[in-house]
Formats: structure tokens, sequence, C-alpha cells
């Protein structure tokens, strides 16, 4: 059984993020494992085969150290500007080679595999097992899993059993698909798949439901905010009231309301946990959608995308539920009382994440949560944690040693998807380990001082 102090498993942006900054911060004598079975640093995000996918935020904005502002924009060289939106495929490059780098320390290592399982030992360490039967054992444990496929259990059973359901929008061929196509929600997923169909050759029509037929709004260049609003974080309503009106306060000083967005999101998280939990539902239930389109903003050339369907007679949006799937017709339950049918040839699954459905299905969360490892959060968007990202087990105490980042924590974060908010995470997650893990040399230092003590 190889033994580490720390096993990361995930080596998506999260999971390469700890390492690189583990790779900064931890003693030399720090031994680490990460277990991924693909490529370092691209998961599903950066993955993609399409050069045109785009990343949703601009380059200045995307460095993987947060102490070092600059450094994926010096990384593409002197020519780039911070102001560009850049090739998803390109950033996973970038977030590839810092991973290696990372690894050049002779304790660090890459296991290319899947963690199936991982159980908490007798003498505190944690035991985990990949698909092809090896077995590790380590001090500390990173969960860095990434965005579980989207969930699909409120579609109906036909339509999951259509011979042209795709379940994983993110790595999936579309250069196959043709005819109709009918995408399943209408946020930024359903923008990439829209990009991946023009760019495949798709010479068909493209049909998008969502609750409220609305596409994420574009970014514009726009003069910063220098003013940090001050909301008020009693309930959801009061939150909202207070947003508006700071948008209007600051349209009148001549300031874009993408500026008042952008000069919250720093202070987002804190607003979020000063919400009473009734009123996170609350937000959660009717303004987190409305939010999320004027947080996550697609780049002018992704939008260009789905303008271009839709001048040219191919693009069909509906506000709505898919409510039926019989004989090859979907039935689409309009939102003012209506119907509409469609014929998919296609039918994709752009409704983002799963929440806790997705990490009580797969392994080894699925376990974890068995065993009282894990809990999910409150509003059963992710797994529980403390502020510091300490696991919190069952019983309701976080569980020592065992940290969570990225997507699988939203819930206990409120932004848990952008590059911003993960790296932050990681700079946490690093620091916790390091100050909760003492070196192997103190610890035998300290084990020599009580020999010596008792002799």
């Amino acid at each position: 059984m190889m033994e580490a102090d720390v096993a990361i498993v995930g080596g998506g942006f999260s999971g390469c993020a700890v390492t690189a900054q583990l790779a900064r911060r931890a003693s030399p004598d720090l031994s680490l494992v990460l277990v991924e079975p693909g490529d370092l640093g691209r998961g599903a995000a950066y993955a993609t085969r399409h050069p045109e996918h785009l990343l949703n935020t601009r380059a200045g904005m995307m460095s993987l150290f947060p102490e070092d502002a600059n450094h994926f924009v010096r990384w593409l060289g002197p020519d780039s500007s911070p102001e560009a939106f850049v090739s998803r495929r390109r950033y996973g490059a970038y977030v590839n080679e810092c991973a290696r780098r990372a690894f050049d320390r002779p304790q660090f290592s890459v296991v290319h595999d899947f963690v199936r399982r991982i159980a908490r030992s007798e003498d505190a360490r944690f035991d985990l097992e990949t698909e092809s039967g090896r077995r590790f054992s380590a001090r500390a444990v990173v969960l860095a899993t990434g965005n579980p496929l989207p969930g699909d259990d409120f579609l109906p059973r036909e339509v999951r059993l259509h011979p042209g359901y795709v379940a994983d929008p993110w790595r999936f061929d579309y250069r196959n698909v043709g005819g109709h196509v009918l995408l399943v929600g209408s946020g930024l997923t359903a923008l990439d798949v829209l990009v991946a169909l023009e760019t495949s050759g798709h010479r068909g029509t493209v049909h998008v439901v969502s609750r409220r037929g609305r596409y994420p709004e574009v970014h514009a260049d726009v003069t910063a905010y220098e003013v940090v609003p001050a909301l008020d974080a009693r309930s959801a309503r009061t939150l909202l009231r207070s947003f508006r009106r700071h948008v209007a306060e600051a349209a009148k000083l001549g300031f874009d309301w993408r500026a008042v967005v952008d000069a919250i999101r720093p202070e987002a998280d804190a607003i979020w946990r000063r919400l009473p939990l009734p009123e996170r539902g609350r937000f959660e239930r009717h303004l987190r959608v409305h939010w999320e389109r004027r947080r996550h903003r697609a780049p002018h050339d992704v939008d260009a995308v789905r303008r271009r369907y839709d001048e040219r007679g191919r693009l069909f949006s509906y506000a709505g539920t898919l409510a039926a799937l019989q004989r090859g017709i979907a039935t689409i339950a309009l939102r003012d009382g209506g119907s509409a049918t469609v014929r998919p040839d296609w039918i994709v699954n752009c409704t983002g994440l799963a929440g806790a459905r997705g990490y009580s299905k797969n392994a080894p969360t699925s376990e974890m949560l068995e065993a009282g490892l894990l809990s999910i959060s409150h509003d059963r968007l992710g797994l529980r944690t403390t502020h510091d990202l300490a696991a919190i087990g069952a019983n309701g105490e976080p569980l020592e040693n065992l940290w969570i980042v990225g997507p699988p924590v939203r819930g206990s974060r409120f932004e848990a998807t952008a590059v911003p908010e993960l790296r932050a995470m990681a700079e946490t997650v690093s620091a916790e380990i390091v100050r909760t893990l003492p070196s192997r040399r103190l610890i035998l230092q300290r084990a020599g001082g009580e020999r010596r003590g008792r002799a």
C-alpha cells in the first residue's frame, strides 16, 4: 500500500490549484499523490475539442495564483491582453503546465485512475482504493471531484431513454449530430452546445426550453465601479431591493449595471452568509437564476453564434418545461399556459450542476455519505463544509484532515464554479494543510525529544 501525507482526488482545475499552492507552501518532505484518470488541469470545462469555446471571464482574472494576478497573462505571451476572452483549450494547457511544474517535486506523484472508495481507518488516516485495485493510505484527503453530470431525475423517463439523449453535454462529440436538436436549459452550457453544433457543421434547427426562456447576459466594456454596494441581507426581498437601488444610483452616475455586479462579486459570499437559512432557500428558488444570468455572462463572440442561429430562423426558444415525450414527439408546457411540440432527433441536457443528487450517486462520495464522513448542505445544493472548507460529517462536526474544494461545496459557499473563487478555495485548503499537518521531520524531532526525556 502506497502511503502519502496528502491525497487529492481529482485533477481538474481545483485539484491542480491545491497541488500548485502546496508546491509553493509546504515543507520539502510533504508527500502528495493526486488521482486523476485524464490529463491534468482539463476537467470537463477545458477538455473541449472546440477551440471556439471561450472562457467566460477575461484573461486578467484567470491566474491560477491569487497572489500573482498577471501570471496567466504573462504565460500567454507579450502580445496578450488582460481583456481578452481566451480559448478554453489554451487555458487547460496553462493549468496543465502549472500542475506539471508542481509535480517536479520528488515527493509529489500522479496516479491516472478513478478513486472508487475512501474510508477512515482506525488510526485516523484515510484508505483509498482505485478502480484498478490500487490502494493508498493518506494522512489527509482533498476532494476535488469537479462538476457532477446535470441532474435528469425531473425529466420524463422517455426522454432519458431517447436514443439521441445526451446526458453529458460537456464531453459529447457533436460532429454526427443533425436534424432537430432540443436543448433543455438556456444557460452558458446551452451556448457552448450551440458553438459546438455550429463548428461541427450542424445544419438543422435548435429548440431551447427553459423555465424563463432567457439566455445569459453578454459581457461589455464598462468603467469599474469603485463603490462596494452595502446590500441589505436581512431577507431575499431586502437583498433584491437594495441591489436594484444601487444599480439605479450607479446608472445616474453613468455606470453600467455590470460594473455594480462586478463590484459585489468579492463580497458575495459574505453577503450570502449573512442571509438567514430560510432566506437562502428563497433566494435559490426565486432569485439565483437572475443573478446567474448577470454574474456569469457570455463573451460577445459566443453569443454571436446564438444570434446567427436566430437570424437564420434555426433557433426556437420556449419559456416552460419539457412535460412529456410520446412516440418521439416532445410536449413543452409553456409558462403562459399554452403548449408546443417538437420532434427532436437529439435531446441535450444543459441544466447544469445536479446538486446533492449528483454526489449521492457517484463514487466515492456516495459511500462517504452513507458512512457519515460527508453530509449534504441544508439547501441540498452540495456537500456541507466549514468556512475553511473542512468536510462536515453526519454528526454535524468537521472531520479532521478532510477538505473539499470546487463545485461540490456549492451551498456552503455562494460561488463554487468560477476560477477567482476556486483559486481562493485552493489557497485556503493548502494553508490549512500546512497548518494542521506537521512535517515528518518535525514529528521525528518531537518523538526524539520524548524518548530523550524518558531516558
